[in-house]
C-alpha cells in the first residue's frame, strides 16, 4: 500500500512539474525579405539549456513558439539568418542581418511578445 502511495505522489509531482512549463509565442516583425530563417533563443535563469525556436523567414512578420520555459522571465534574442549559416553576419558598421533582444515577463502559462527586427548596417548606407 505504501508503494502505491509513493507511486501516486511521484506521478502527481511529475504532472505538476510538466504543468508549470510555459510557452512563449514570439511575433517577429519588420522582416525585410523571405531569405533564410528567423532564429529565436530564450535564456532562462535556472535552466541549463536555453529554449530555441525557428521559422522560415517571410517578408513582414512570422510567429515562433518556444516551449518548456520554467521561469517568470526570459531574455529573448533573435536574428534573421538570411544566408543560412546559423551565425549573425557582421558588416563594417555592425550586424548585417536583422536582430532584436528583449527581456520578457512570463506571468501566464501561454505568453506573447512582439519584437521588431533592426538592421543597423544598412541604415547608414
Amino acid at each position: 500500500m505504501k508503494t502505491l502511495h509513493w507511486a501516486m505522489a511521484a506521478s502527481l509531482m511529475l504532472v505538476s512539474i510538466a504543468a508549470s512549463a510555459k510557452t512563449l509565442e514570439v511575433t517577429v516583425s519588420d522582416i525585410r525579405n523571405d531569405k533564410g530563417n528567423i532564429l529565436v533563443m530564450a535564456k532562462v535563469a535556472g535552466q541549463e539549456q536555453p529554449a530555441y525556436g525557428m521559422a522560415a523567414a517571410k517578408a513582414g512578420k512570422v510567429i515562433v513558439t518556444l516551449e518548456g520555459i520554467e521561469a517568470n522571465t526570459a531574455e529573448i534574442s533573435l536574428f534573421h539568418d538570411e544566408d543560412g549559416d546559423y551565425k549573425l553576419k557582421m558588416g563594417d558598421r555592425g550586424p548585417a542581418e536583422g536582430y532584436a533582444t528583449r527581456k520578457c515577463k512570463l506571468p501566464a502559462e501561454h505568453n506573447t511578445a512582439t519584437l521588431k527586427l533592426y538592421y543597423p548596417a544598412t541604415e547608414n548606407e
